[in-house]
């Protein structure tokens, strides 16, 4: 057998399983993820004999394989699993492809332990696997999630990974033109989840006045608007973001969220500079996370994710422009818009990202990536003149366990038109069967001194989520 060149024994083995998956949905059909919940215990016994006879793997008393070692991973074991692979492949025995799968997922358990480990040095990636634009598929290692149902997705829809516990598996013919970019991020990055399994985050609508003016032009026979910033602002904003920072880090809060659209082009630099410039001990007061306002320049719209170390963990572009509705006409906002995801995996929160407005209501975009990457929290900076639209779309969230925060800006209200916002934020989050539904929803309701021309920038709001 010709071994892949220039690749290790280890990549080589993703490798294979992803060949596995791609076979499994390029040949099988679509109920057959269904029928195999429930095939016979003959059958089962049928396959797991076959994989036992056939392979290194071994079948523990409790009905699943042993785990093996790094170590044991060489060339000479992965040509066994190759070897059987294709035999199963050439045999079309279906059932014993996906036994086998979750025997590879179960004997792989300590290895890809090992491995989340290593994903946590602050670099993207793509998936373990090297053959993705080959097979379509990306492998990872799965992060739990403390609120999500075990049994999340097999009631409403199937993937492959709802059969494995270790691996997730990640479709591109489902993402279609999403590129997906993965930050495991590392084990006490959130010390007060990882103590209590709870999660405290603080969202902001910041100011009721934003710092720019609306620009409308054309694009050839394109109507678009831009943003055009008051410089003369930006310190005054940079310095309103960093006492929300610190304020919302000594309520205990380990996640930070703010609006869409007011940020500045000196923002994500000049919070960076204060915190890196903390000591130790003061760092610890501030919050883990920082979702900074977008900042809209040129042709991009993007939020700056930040660790409380001062380090741009990423910075997540919008994708789908809004349209305002004005008296002359319809104008797009002016971006090229971003097919780049960027997912954030840490255990006991499961994975998370950021959806700037639009994004998280163009329906069709929100779903493809919410179960593409099984999220599990969506944080929705947003400029809206309402609320309504997104609460429509927290339903589709909670169907899948995927609790929500959305933050608004009072800036963005419309003379006249101030019912749009009896709230200004909201957080939506799975709770257990003997809770109020009303407790699913966190509704931020603005000061009363935004209705009369006196808001005083101060709000900050305050919710928690976790094990269920």
């Amino acid at each position: 057998m010709n071994m892949e060149m220039g690749i290790s024994d280890k990549t080589y083995l993703y490798n294979l399983i992803a060949k596995l998956c791609s076979h499994v949905t390029r040949t099988l059909t679509k109920n057959y993820l269904v029928r195999y919940s429930c095939i016979s215990e003959e059958e089962r016994q049928r396959v797991n004999t076959r994989i036992e006879k056939e392979t290194p793997f071994v079948l523990g008393s409790k009905g699943k394989f042993c785990p093996i070692a790094e170590a044991d991973i060489d060339e000479e074991y992965v040509k066994k699993l190759a070897g059987f692979s294709d035999l199963l492949k050439i045999a079309d025995d279906k059932n014993c492809i996906m036994r086998f799968l979750q025997a590879l997922d179960e004997s792989l358990a300590e290895v890809l332990i090992e491995e989340r480990k290593r994903l946590q040095n602050g670099r993207v990636t793509r998936g373990l696997n090297s053959n993705r634009k080959e097979t379509g598929i990306a492998i990872l290692p799965k992060c739990e999630c403390v609120w999500a149902r075990k049994s999340r997705e097999s009631f409403s829809y199937r993937r492959i990974d709802n059969y494995l516990k270790h691996l997730m598996i990640i479709e591109d013919r489902v993402l279609e033109d999403v590129e997906d970019r993965h930050i495991f991020i590392p084990k006490g990055f959130f010390p007060n989840f990882d103590a209590t399994s709870q999660m405290k985050i603080a969202a902001t609508p910041l100011n009721a006045k934003s710092s720019f003016d609306i620009r409308y032009h054309r694009n050839d026979d394109l109507q678009v608007f831009s943003l055009d910033y008051h410089e003369s602002a930006a310190a005054r904003d940079n310095e309103r973001v960093w006492e929300k920072i610190v304020q919302a880090g000594a309520e205990g809060a380990e996640l930070i969220a703010f609006p869409e659209m007011l940020g500045n082009a000196t923002m994500e630099y000049a919070i960076c500079r204060k915190l890196k410039n903390l000591s130790e001990q003061e760092r610890e007061q501030i919050p883990p996370m920082i979702v900074l306002p977008s900042y809209f320049s040129g042709t991009q719209n993007f939020s700056s994710i930040l660790d409380r170390a001062g380090n741009v963990l990423a910075r997540q572009f919008k994708q789908n422009p809004y349209v305002l509705k004005t008296r002359h006409g319809d104008f797009m906002e002016n971006i090229d818009g971003s097919n780049e995801i960027y997912i954030f995996h840490y255990e006991g929160i499961g994975r998370f990202a950021v959806l700037i407005c639009k994004d998280f209501l163009t329906t069709k975009h929100m779903e493809r990536i919410m179960r593409g990457f099984m999220l599990t929290l969506i944080i929705v900076p947003a400029y809206s003149t309402g609320s309504y639209d997104f609460k429509m779309s927290f339903d589709l969230c909670a169907h899948d366990y995927c609790n929500v925060v959305w933050i608004n800006s009072c800036a963005a209200m419309i003379p006249g038109k101030e019912s749009n916002f009896a709230f200004i934020g909201y957080v939506r989050k799975r709770i257990n069967r003997y809770q109020d539904e009303s407790e699913s929803m966190s509704e931020m309701k603005p000061c009363d001194g935004l209705l009369n021309g006196k808001c005083d920038g101060k709000c900050i709001y305050y919710d928690h989520f976790g094990t269920v």
